[in-house]
């Protein structure tokens, strides 16, 4: 009998001790930030999916809810992802970036820029979650998540934002 509430006693104590163990938001934020130059330079997957005058790698588990010009809504197993893009804005542009950076609601913005590219992240707190924000150019790649997946999630929508090859628009 000893032994058993011993026993129980130990795996509570063990529980609340690795629980309380995770990450803070400071820290992942850090983490984001560190990998960020790595990230958008990383090899990305090859693209897998044809989407007005683009190219990009979805998971394999996507299913697209809502397709409209300019926006792609899709999910995975447990995340939704909202695509917003604007084939007119060159991959160099940093008009999303801008906005965001004028609206000043976010906990994390920071860009990246090589010569091919302008991309940017953004995280900011809704309600108990957070939203994140990829972009690249003309496009944007949204999803909101829990602290605990936002360093997972920031990969794969880095991921899906290096996939990208754009189609000449036909004049």
């Amino acid at each position: 009998m000893v032994k058993k509430i011993m026993s129980l006693l130990i795996i509570g104590f063990t529980v609340m001790i690795v629980s309380g163990c995770g990450l803070s938001e400071e820290e992942v934020i850090e983490n984001i930030s560190e990998t960020m130059h790595e990230a958008f330079n990383r090899q990305s997957p090859e693209p897998n999916k044809d989407i007005e005058n683009f190219k990009i790698y979805f998971p394999e588990d996507h299913t697209i809810i809502e397709e409209s010009e300019g926006n792609l809504i899709f999910d995975t197993q447990d995340q939704t992802y909202i695509l917003f893009y604007n084939v007119l804005e060159p991959p160099t542009s940093d008009a999303f970036y801008l906005a965001e950076e004028r609206r000043g609601n976010y906990l994390f913005l920071e860009s990246y820029q090589d010569d091919e590219r302008f991309l940017y992240v953004k995280v900011s707190e809704v309600d108990r979650d957070y939203e994140l924000q990829v972009g690249m150019g003309g496009l944007r790649l949204t999803a909101q998540t829990d602290l605990k997946e936002l360093e997972e999630t920031f990969n794969q929508m880095v991921d899906m934002i290096n996939s990208i090859e754009l189609v000449k628009i036909e004049e």
